[in-house]
């Protein structure tokens, strides 16, 4: 092995999406939502300036105000398993987040409405791993001496001299007893998006609407990784402390817009179909005081990672004066972006082939239990796009897999034209799943090289446990 196997260049797992949605993009845009994971349909609240613009005509005369806020109690691990250098241990990363905010605003009048929105978009979280990640620490060992043939030819050679069989001496050479190593991570991110826009009511069955966005993104990345070297023995003393120092951000902005649909072919049905284009973000890096992690990072490159194309649909039915079905279907067109940021040469990585589209579908029932209370419990399935076999555990987006959502709560006016919504949602892997990532094949080529055998892999898993808090108020 040699220094610097694994780390031509690092880019960090933060925050990908809290619930449903794509790799970067957030369906979770209010407590409505939370509750019942199914809002495309949706024609009462002004939370559909977002999930159902084109139906904001259906709305009151007047204003309506929206805002909410979701704490977000999360819990990522990973997990490696036949790892000789850092161990079978269990990295965890569990911080809450307790404000993700959105706000909307729409005024309607006779056929016409116009609206504004805030929300946060995209990826919008902190995840801290307050004791590394396992190729942080292998990088520590590295920076140390480890895996380098002046010290494992040192400490071989020495134990050779001293007794030890062949076998234990070459053991002793790929050992990591006098490397002990630690690292820290912290990443933050935020796509907070501003959108403009009006709609139509062409008749008594169609509507319309188009709107403009604005996104301005953030990433920042605070870490550390420190390697030592403890080998001091037989009159070779090759101790040694390495320490590399991360602390950079990454901002970009970009405008899009969107085109949506909404028909009633009858009272008790509705229909919707949106169409969010494509949103460039090309980020440009930020090195803090120098703080390049030894020159993983570049003060002033830029690579693209951007919003995807999303195409929307909803259908409801009111089933009875108290009773109200709902489904719909998203699709991240995530294929057709620009991803360029995630490309990892050193690990064979291209974005273009590592990212599919992503999926979901979901579905929700709401029952008006009194004129003031209602109640709903939606469901959420997802087929996320990237391929499992791009994972890293210290890449952007990191670990993902298919979700699966619950969300339920309630709805109830506190006084008139004053709404309370509460959501309670939980969204996890469908299952946990193991990936030797080209990390762990590297490690696995290396020791072979020296005659051993070893087959390490890491298991992955998620799971958000998610309270909302939301208002809607017209006069």
């Amino acid at each position: 092995m040699k220094k610097g196997l694994l780390f031509a260049s690092l880019v960090l797992g933060f925050a990908p999406p809290a619930a449903a949605g794509g790799i970067f993009y957030n369906s979770n845009q209010s407590a409505e939502y939370m509750r019942m994971f199914d809002r495309n349909s949706a024609v009462d609240n002004a939370d559909i300036v977002y999930y159902n613009m084109a139906a904001t005509p259906r709305l009151k005369d007047g204003w309506t105000f929206n805002a909410s806020d979701q704490m977000i109690f999360q819990k990522a691990t990973v997990r490696t398993i036949g790892n000789p250098v850092v161990g079978d241990r269990t990295y965890t990363s569990d911080n809450p987040v307790l404000l993700v905010p959105n706000f909307y605003a729409a005024y309607k009048k006779g056929d016409w409405a116009a609206f504004v929105g805030i929300q946060t978009i995209g990826a919008t979280a902190i995840r801290e791993w307050k004791e590394g990640l396992p190729t942080l620490d292998l990088l520590g060992k590295q920076l140390a001496g480890y895996g380098q043939a002046s010290t494992s030819t040192v400490i071989g050679a020495d134990a050779l001299a001293h007794g030890a069989t062949p076998a234990q001496a070459l053991a002793a050479g790929l050992g990591t007893e006098y490397f002990p190593s630690n690292s820290y991570l912290k990443g933050s991110s935020y796509y907070v998006a501003f959108r403009v826009g009006g709609a139509l009511q062409l008749d008594p069955r169609w509507s319309v609407a188009a709107a403009a966005r604005f996104v301005t993104s953030r990433q920042a990345i605070v870490g550390s990784v420190d390697g030592y070297c403890t080998y001091n023995l037989y009159n070779h003393d090759l101790r040694t402390h390495e320490r590399v120092v991360i602390d950079v951000e990454d901002t970009a902005n970009g405008f899009s817009g969107e085109v949506a649909l909404n028909w009633t072919p009858t009272p008790a049905w509705v229909v919707s179909l949106t169409y969010e284009m494509a949103t460039p973000l090309n980020f440009k890096t930020k090195v803090k005081d120098g703080k390049d992690g030894g020159g993983l990072f570049v003060d002033g490159a830029k690579a693209h990672l951007d919003l995807p194309q999303v195409v929307r649909m909803g259908v409801g039915y009111q089933l009875s004066p108290e009773v109200r079905l709902s489904c719909g279907a998203n699709a991240y067109l995530e294929k057709s972006v620009n991803f360029d940021k995630l490309d990892n040469p050193q690990f064979g990585i291209k974005a273009k082939d590592a990212y599919r589209n992503t999926y979901e579908e979901s579905a929700a029932v709401e029952w008006q239990a009194t004129p003031r209370w209602l109640f709903s419990l939606g469901v959420n399935f997802n087929q996320i796009g990237q391929r499992q076999g791009s994972t890293l555990d210290i890449s952007v987006p990191g670990a993902h897999a298919n979700y699966m959502s619950i969300g339920t709560g309630f709805q109830v006016e506190v006084s008139k034209g004053l709404k309370l919504n509460v959501g309670l949602a939980h969204t996890a892997f469908q299952t946990k799943y193991k990936n030797a990532d080209a990390g762990d094949a590297q490690l696995k080529a290396a020791f072979a090289a020296q005659g051993v055998t070893i087959s390490p892999t890491k298991e992955y898993n998620k799971q958000y446990f998610i309270f909302a808090l939301g208002l809607d108020y017209h006069f």
